[in-house]
């Protein structure tokens, strides 16, 4: 497993979500994500990286927790379609920064991040480019629960 990959985005991971929510996530140690697992998720967020470093990097969360999320930054919508549409810009933002930030971390590669894009659906899978191992990096905080995996190359 990549030390350094593990590293930059679990450092990430934790420093957005203090920054944003102001929520201590814990990681729980790294393992290799078992694509055949349920995995629960009911939301994704997924960016492409391209150039020294590339791959996919996936956010993962639970509906119920994204909606504490989101109802913790204030923001409030008018109905069940603006709700949703918060939701996954929300889970496309996060997704963005913590990608974004893990990479900044890797010092000295020059990686460009693609737009985030948002998957729904409970149990939906990824198509993971074989190009490396998929590392699953699980965090627990206050009140819910999130996974980075990323599938990269450097």
């Amino acid at each position: 497993m990549e030390e350094r990959l593990v590293r930059a985005f679990s450092t990430s991971a934790e420093q957005t979500f203090n920054d944003m929510f102001g929520l201590k996530a814990k990681a729980e140690a790294p393992i290799l994500l078992v694509e055949a697992d349920d995995h629960g998720w009911d939301i994704t967020g997924l960016v492409g990286l391209a150039g020294q470093g590339h791959g996919v990097v996936a956010v993962r969360l639970t509906t119920e927790f994204v909606g504490r999320l989101l109802a913790g930054t204030g923001v409030e919508s008018g109905g069940d379609g603006e709700r949703r549409e918060l939701e996954g810009g929300l889970v496309g933002e996060l997704t963005n920064i913590i990608a974004g930030k893990a990479t900044s971390l890797l010092e000295g590669l020059d990686i460009e991040i693609a737009p985030p894009v948002v998957i729904r659906g409970p149990n939906h899978r990824i198509g993971w480019p074989g190009i490396a191992p998929v590392i699953k990096l699980a965090f627990s905080l206050q009140g819910g629960a999130f996974e980075v995996d990323l599938c990269m190359k450097i």
